[in-house]
Order: C-alpha cells, then structure tokens, then sequence
C-alpha cells in the first residue's frame, strides 16, 4: 500500500508534508520509492554519486552545518535515482506507474480547472496549504495563472507536458485522428487561459514541432508560428491578457527591445541570468564552488556578468537592486556551479548512453520526451524535480520493454541449440 502511495507522490514532488516547516517546495518522494533491493545503479552514476558526495564532505566545516550540502546533495540524488529504478521496473509496476501518471495529470487539472473559475473549496485552503504552501483557491493575477498540485504555474507546466507527451507515447495515439487533435488542441488553450506559463508556452511549441519529420517541419514551423502570432496580436494588447502573452506581445508587436538578451533578462526574473552565469562559473572553476555553496557562488556568478543588479526588474523589485543567492534554475547549470565541468562531465558520462538513442529520435512520441528533457536539464527547469528523469526512464522501458529483450534472447538460445543439433 505506501509502495502504491509512493506511486502516485513521485509524480508530486510538490506535495510537502508540513510544507511550512520543511521550507521546501520539492519533497523525496521520489528517493524514497526509488529505495528498493532490486535497485542497481551504475558504475558512471556511482562515481558520479561519490564525486559529488565528497564535495559536500568538503564543504562541512565552512557552511556551519551539515545540513546545507546534505540537502543540496539530496537533491541532485532524488532528481537523478529514480531514472534506475524505474528503467528496470516490473511489468506490474510499470502498468501501474502508467495509470498513476494518468491519475495524477486528471486530478490536477481538475483541480486547477477550480482554482480557474473559482470553485475551488475555500475551506480546504489551509489544508491544501499544509502540503503547497502557496496553494491558493484561484488564479495568481498580474497576467499569471493557477498552479494546481504544484507550486507554481511553472512547475505545473512542465509536469502537464511530460504527462501528456508520456501517454500519447504509452498509447501510440495516431495524431491524424480526430480525438487525438482534440486533445492537442486541449492542451493549447490550456496552456495559454490557465496556467500562463511562459515554460509551459514555450514546451508546447516544442512539443508540437517535434510531431513531424524533416519534410513536414517546414510547414508546421510557418502554420505554428502564425497561428501564434495571430493569438499574441489578438490577446497581447489586452489587460487580462495571459502573462506569457503579454510578454510575447511586447517583444514582436511593441518592440520594447531591440536586441533578444536583454528581453530575455528582463522577462525570466532571475532565471536566465541565474543560468547564464553558472554555465561561465563552471567553466572558471572546474571543481565548482562546493555542494551547498551555491548561495554565495551565484552572487559571485551574475555580479561576473557585468550586468548590473538595478537593471533586472527581479533584484530591483525584491531585493532593492542587490544581488541575491539563488539557485540556477536548470539541473546541469547547477552542476556547474556547484560541482564545475568535472562534475557536468560525470553527469554526461552517466546519461549520455541513454540520450542517443536512435529509437528516442525516431518515434514520433518520444522525441517530445528527449527534447523536454534536454530543455528542462539545460536550460529551464529545477535541479530537485525527479520527473523528467522518471519520465525519460519510463519511456526508455516503454521504447524497449524487458519481455522483448528476454524474448530476443530466448529465441537467440533457441536457434543456438536447434543449429547444434542440426550440427550433431
């Protein structure tokens, strides 16, 4: 029964028991199923594991506790584990992972389909805020939406895509059906009227791109990108307008800037610059700032940038135009920071063998999956977040089952010994 309940919870790493006391909006749900005797892990993610642990060991004494690299190693691991217990899962668990995916993505959007119009119970409020501390019963405002089970648009958003895209691999759905457009469509205006999110925008984009081949890309890319534009035209201008619209407007129809970086600065708050300035933090230093001492090593990182604080509408705002430590809000950004180019470089040696694949490029519903998770990894996402590891795992066992392997390798010994016996 917890195994089951463990289930459902990997998939809402949000969900925090006594979030106001854990002061933490990802949760190891994830880790704790992942803890099983059958798991193996492997000799690059082992070494990659132990580097990372002896940095930590390192950063001890001059963090005054133990617990600042302890929790910003768990959550390098709980992201990470779970891809290995879930790559090598039963066929039991597997079927059952497939409908808690499906429960978990229905329950939340229904859910968030409340807080959108309103209806979402106010009692249930405080107890929903026990688990998501910035749960609230209706949409954000200032252009934002609603967050459902998670803690923000942002979180939610990439969950939707990852759930979406997962069960259109799971069902091999046939996109030139007409239900199954439905749902893409679904998912669009979804995106767009609640939950608003710029990420979310943005992984749609790439979700639907990557449905077609080569020949077909051109096409799609023109008839995407005016549809698009004929929706920030028609929406932009509005006050209500969604927050990932408005921001859009504002760049191709008001030309608020004239260059891309300094929109983008402007626009991600603290994300991009966060990012920009791990990857050259990394590169400066090899072995990173230390697991845990990410707080004072991303100040160092954004001030070597040269942009200066007041200029970033995020420090201006909060912080009165001082840079704050933040985290980089992508898993291989903080590597970088923490752990420097050696660190990246274990990471890549671990999974790099399970990126190239050429049935990942080549099935139309996983190539959304491997191009998600290059995005979230890289470039925009949360280095604690275990779902685009256990959904990258999940449709690796879903591209090449076990039984397959098995059949292959039975039916291998089978002809092995009928050619011995042809031979005696």
């Amino acid at each position: 029964m917890l195994r089951k309940l463990l289930g459902f919870l990997l998939f809402l790493p949000n969900l925090t028991p006594a979030g106001p006391l854990f002061r933490s909006e990802i949760f190891p749900w994830a880790f704790l199923f992942a803890l099983r005797r059958s798991l193996q892990l492997s000799w690059p993610y082992l070494a990659f594991v132990a580097y990372l642990s002896l940095s930590a060991l390192i950063m001890f004494p001059s963090l005054g506790s133990p617990l600042v690299p302890a929790r910003a190693l768990f959550a390098y691991v709980n992201a990470t584990v779970i891809f290995f217990a879930l790559i090598a899962c039963s066929d039991k668990e597997y079927r059952f992972l497939n409908k808690a995916v499906l429960i978990v993505l229905l329950v939340h959007v229904g859910v968030s389909l409340l807080q959108y119009s309103g209806s979402f119970p106010r009692a249930l409020v405080p107890v929903m805020r026990f688990f998501v501390e910035r749960f609230t019963a209706e949409i954000y405002g200032g252009g934002r939406g609603v967050a459902g089970l998670y803690a923000e648009p942002a979180y939610a958003a990439v969950a939707v895509h990852y759930f979406f895209a997962y069960l259109m691999l799971v069902h091999n759905a046939d996109t030139k059906k007409l239900p199954v457009v439905a749902l893409i469509v679904a998912l669009a205006l979804y995106d767009i009227f609640i939950l608003r999110s710029f990420v979310g925008l943005v992984m749609f984009v790439i979700y639907v791109l990557s449905l077609f081949n080569r020949r077909q890309l051109i096409v799609a890319g023109i008839v995407t990108s005016v549809s698009l534009a004929i929706l920030i035209r028609t929406l932009g201008p509005r006050d209500d307008a969604p927050r990932a619209i408005t921001i859009a407007y504002n760049l191709i129809f008001e030309q608020e800037y004239t260059e891309f970086i300094p929109w983008l600065v402007e626009n991600s708050g603290f994300r991009f610059i966060s990012v920009w300035g791990a990857y050259l933090y990394g590169i400066v230093h090899p072995f990173g700032s230390g697991i845990g001492a990410w707080s004072n090593a991303s100040i160092s990182a954004m001030e070597a940038l040269g942009l200066p604080a007041e200029t970033i509408a995020h420090f201006a705002s909060e912080h009165g135009g001082q840079f704050e430590g933040v985290r980089p809000t992508a898993f291989a950004a903080g590597l970088m920071l923490e752990a420097g180019v050696v660190g990246l470089a274990l990471f890549l040696l671990t999974f790099l063998p399970y990126l190239w694949r050429r049935d990942f490029l080549l099935t139309r519903h996983a190539r959304p999956i491997w191009l998600f998770f290059m995005f979230n990894t890289f470039a925009l996402g949360s280095i604690g977040d275990p779902i685009p590891f256990a959904i990258l795992a999940l449709s690796l066992r879903t591209l090449s089952p076990p039984e397959a392997e098995e059949e292959m390798v039975s039916t291998t010994v089978q002809v092995s010994a009928e050619i011995s016996d042809g031979q005696d």
